[in-house]
């Protein structure tokens, strides 16, 4: 079962109104744009199943029994 986390990142803005250097700032803004990519792919991969399941006509897949001797 999946489990729930809950993981709070600070918006560009507050990582660039922050006193921090440079060089942090710049790392931070790239991990939080990578992040952002990450749960665009994974958006998207959804997206992608439900619009499958849209042509599909949204019908269940026919379960057949098979005997095996």
């Amino acid at each position: 079962m999946p489990k729930e986390v809950k993981i709070r990142v600070p918006s560009p803005d507050e990582v660039v109104e922050k006193a921090v250097p440079a060089e942090f700032r710049n790392h931070m803004l790239n991990a939080y744009r990578e992040l952002l990519l990450a749960f665009k792919s994974l958006l998207d991969e959804h997206v992608r199943k439900v619009e499958e399941m849209q042509k599909a006509g949204g019908e269940k897949k026919e379960i057949k029994k098979i005997e095996i001797e």
